[in-house]
């Protein structure tokens, strides 16, 4: 394996402990700080749309550079999550070129379920569900247990494709809550 791929994983791992971080600080925040006046609220609320933009936008250009590029092939459950985070990029950038918040409802549910998509990823990588095919490598299928990222002892895929819904469910969260506030 080529040296570059050990340090874009590093990077990669780095950038979505620091997005854990924002998840954290957000949703901290959100449940026992929740003021119309909270700074931390507001400049998430002011530039909400830009973040869920670059997380859609970076989480889509990653995974198509893992598959793409470096070759790991996506299996069924990756699949499954690339489906409902890719339009994300889609609709934020509509959002951001329109200015139109109409995206919210949308945006939340794909969201929502590439988390539990992810959740249940995470559970199938971890030993759990083995009798899936794709779990098993079954004819023609990927194993959805294949971890071809490890970094700092628990970020692996499903890990970054749950931060990614993670923090635009949040963000989506705040910009309804600082709306009905206003």
């Amino acid at each position: 394996m080529p040296a570059y791929i050990n340090t874009f994983n590093f990077f990669v791992s780095f950038g979505i402990i620091v997005l854990q971080c924002l998840i954290v600080l957000l949703a901290v925040n959100l449940v026992f700080f929740r003021t119309k006046n909270n700074t931390i609220l507001i400049f998430f609320k002011k530039y909400g749309f830009l973040s869920g933009f670059m997380v859609a936008f970076f989480s889509m250009a990653i995974s198509m550079f893992y598959s793409n590029i470096i070759g790991f092939p996506p299996c069924e459950l990756c699949w499954l999550q690339r489906i409902f985070l890719y339009p994300q990029v889609i609709l934020f950038g509509v959002d951001l070129y329109k200015r139109d918040r109409n995206i919210m409802d949308h945006s939340l549910a794909l969201a929502s379920v590439s988390s539990l998509i992810s959740l249940f990823h995470i559970y199938v990588e971890n030993g759990g569900a083995s009798t899936l095919s794709c779990a098993t490598g079954g004819p023609n299928a990927i194993s959805c247990a294949t971890r071809y990222v490890f970094e700092f002892g628990y970020i692996t895929v499903p890990v970054m494709s749950l931060t990614a819904s993670l923090f635009i469910i949040l963000i989506l969260v705040n910009y309804k809550y600082m709306i009905k506030k206003s």
